[in-house]
Formats: structure tokens, sequence, C-alpha cells
């Protein structure tokens, strides 16, 4: 008889029993796949080169605005390439259900510095034209049908307009399209000067700056004079790498990568337990049949191996199913959060991590059932069931 089909038959012996077992291993394994793309967000969400891309906000709290005429002075600065601005506006469309990422922007030099969002030239060109006009990610325009052309009315809880309202008017100019592997396509920009002209306070004023340095820079010493440079304004800055701002947004709330740490340990602590306990009660109510085996010339590598292959199908089984589960949350996760954690993916690397890790489960779990079988005494256990 074929080896797999001996272990297939095997193990759904009792049917609920493995069903159980194979349950608890994929959410195991579906907590990990999930937390590996949240991990992934804190550690890997951009790029080397935005290691040179600078964030500046007020010293004391985001949520408290700069003098726009920051911009230039920070330009004049040694190892300065290209300074841009911009602005949360929140907003939502139609009701307060639907959260959106729009950011107010210098149409002048923004997509300029974050060049991984790919708009067609025409539509950019004609963006910076258009007073009202916004551009908006591919995944925003697709679910909700949004063309370029179409007025979009979006309303913001914080930002009201001259008119009086909170209801702002505007026209979709373009469609952007990241060039990331894990790039973020739910946000929204329009035109800084637009904003500014239109709300009813804070005018002149914006929530952060991005500045890029020169990729041989010491960007620690470029922090500092950026720093030190409004270090007795009104407005005191704290500048950090784009990189570090992103963590820290995500993490002001908890540590998130000690919790990853501390659950997936927890997790797989369990499922070898329960797994391990499995084929141990699995490997003794066979120790007759086992003995019987080795009467008839099974060797006890042979025997050995057919238990291990029953650990791995068990494991794979559940492995490949929570996997599976945990990338398709993953992808409507990300569409959520994307904006308050970009970055949100699950590499290659992680599929073979999983691979590795059901090997090495499979061998621990048929460890203990592999010292029972190779201490069987053929005599003395069918003796004693005779």
């Amino acid at each position: 008889m074929n080896l797999w089909l001996l272990v297939w038959r095997n193990s759904l012996r009792k049917k609920i029993r493995f069903g159980l077992t194979c349950l608890s291993v994929m959410v195991a394994f579906f907590l990990f796949t999930t937390l590996a793309g949240v991990n992934h967000a804190l550690t890997a969400s951009v790029s080397n080169i935005n290691q040179y891309r600078l964030i500046t906000s007020h010293k004391i709290s985001l949520t408290r605005s700069l003098p726009i005429n920051y911009q230039q002075k920070i330009a004049t600065l040694h190892g300065v390439e290209q300074v841009t601005f911009a602005s949360w506006f929140g907003g939502f469309y139609q009701n307060e259900k639907n959260q959106l990422a729009v950011t107010a922007v210098d149409h002048t030099s923004y997509f300029e510095l974050f060049d991984e969002y790919h708009i067609p030239e025409q539509q950019l060109a004609s963006w910076k034209k258009a007073r009202t006009g916004i551009i908006i990610g591919h995944a925003i325009a697709k679910e909700y049908g949004w063309r370029v052309g179409d007025k979009v009315p979006l309303s913001s809880s914080i930002w009201m307009n001259k008119n009086g309202s909170f209801s702002w008017e505007f026209v979709v100019s373009g469609i952007y399209q990241s060039t990331k592997t894990a790039g973020d396509n739910n946000k929204i920009f329009f035109q800084h000067a637009y904003f500014d002209k239109g709300r009813a306070y804070a005018s002149h004023s914006i929530s952060w700056l991005s500045t890029k340095i020169a990729v041989h820079e010491n960007v620690e010493q470029v922090i500092k004079s950026i720093d030190d440079l409004f270090a007795h304004s009104n407005s005191p800055t704290r500048t950090t790498t784009e990189q570090v701002f992103i963590k820290e947004q995500a993490q002001q709330f908890v540590d998130m990568a000690m919790v990853i740490n501390i659950v997936v340990i927890a997790v797989f602590f369990t499922l070898l337990l329960i797994v391990c306990n499995t084929m141990i009660q699995t490997s003794r109510e066979r120790l007759n049949e086992s003995a019987m085996m080795k009467a008839l010339g099974f060797s006890s590598s042979a025997l050995i191996r057919g238990i291990y292959c029953e650990s791995l199908l068990l494991i794979g089984i559940g492995a490949a199913l929570g996997t599976v589960l945990a990338s398709v949350l993953l992808v409507y996760v990300k569409q959520g959060f994307g904006d308050f954690l970009p970055g949100i993916y699950i590499t290659s690397a992680h599929y073979i991590t999983v691979l590795s890790l059901v090997n090495i489960a499979a061998a621990f779990c048929s460890f203990f059932p592999a010292i029972t079988i190779n201490g069987i005494a053929i005599s003395e256990t069918l003796g004693g069931k005779s």
C-alpha cells in the first residue's frame, strides 16, 4: 500500500479528533500570518530611500499647526533637496461611516517628492490647474465608481468653509496607482491653496512638512538643523524620518511589536501541546498494530516515517487553510487601515517560514511517538494482548 494512502486512512480513523486538531492548527497559523502582515507594516513598510524623507510636525502635537512659511526656511538648509507640505482634512462621503483619508497638499511640489504615486501626466497637469480638483487612489475609484470628471461632495468634521458649511465640492481630476508593492491606493489629495482660501479659520498654516534630503547627507545632522532653526519660535518642531513617523503613529497606543511576539509564542506553544498530545494518543491506540506490523517485517524507521507523515498532513492542512484565510483577510484590513498603517503585506519569505514551521512542528510532535515505536517489544506487546 502507498505510504500516503495509508497515512490518509489512518488520519481519518478519528474524523472528529482530526478535524478539531486541524482547526486548532488553522487558528494558530491564521493568527501568525495576520500578525506577520501587521509586523511587516511596522518594520518594513517603507523603502530605504524613505530614510532620506523627513517629516516635520509641531513639537507638542501633530494636531497643532505650523506656519506655512516654514517651507521656504527649511529649503535654505544645507543638504535639503526639496520641501513640500500637507494638512490633514479627514473627510467622509455621504455619511460618517464612509471615512476617507483626505489630505490637502502643495500642488506644485507634493507629487514630485512622493513619486511613488503614479499619475498620468495629463491628469496631473489638469489637477494642478483645477482649483477644486482631487487626485484619488485606484481603490477609492473602484469602490465608489468615480471617474475623471465626476463631481464629488466631501464633508469634514473638522474644517468648516467660509460659507459656514462642512461640505466641500470637488471634481475628480486624476486617479493614481501606487508603485510600491504594498502601496496604499485609498487616499485622496486636493490643492492646499484651495483649502487655505476656503477654510473659515487657521489660514496660512499647515499640519506637517515633508523634506527630501540628499542620499549621502547625514540624516541626524539635517534633522537637528531643522529643529534648531525653530527651537525658539512660537511653533517649535519635531523632525523624524518618515519610517519612524509611521511607526510612532501605529505604536502610540501600544507596543505592537511586543504584543505580536508574545501572541505568536503563546499560540505556537499551545499548538505544539495540542498536536503532540494528539499524536501520542494516536500512537498508544495503535500500539498493538505497530507491534503486528513489526512482526510482519516493517522496520521501526518505516513506522516512524508514517507517524511523521501523519503529523505533517495534520499540521500542513491546518497551516495552509489558516495562511490562505489570513491572506484574504489582510486584503480587506489593508483597505481599511492603509492610511493609518501602510505596508500591511505578506512577503514571500513568510510562506517559506510557514513551510519550515510546519516541518519543525511535525518533527517535534513525532518525537515522543517515535520513542514509543522504537521501544516496542513484539513478544511482550502481542503476548500481553493475548
